[in-house]
């Protein structure tokens, strides 16, 4: 099953380029992301702070901010 990555919500699994590739076709909704390799941890800032996202997460774009939820 193919994933949309336009979609306006979406659910995080353990494909990294996955998550990425989505971030990026929705970069209005947060400001920077970073990836620590050693901790192999994906961190993003947006304007409600920093989360660090992880699988199973829920993530939202659509009010034009990154809504992220377990």
């Amino acid at each position: 099953m193919s994933k949309n990555f336009k979609a306006e919500t979406y659910i995080v699994d353990n494909h990294l380029s996955d998550t990425l590739t989505w971030l990026c076709q929705h970069q209005d909704c947060f400001d920077s992301f970073e990836y620590d390799a050693f901790k192999q941890q994906l961190k993003v800032h947006h304007a409600n702070g920093t989360d660090i996202i992880r699988v199973g997460m829920f993530l939202n774009a659509q009010y034009g901010i990154l809504i992220t939820s377990l």
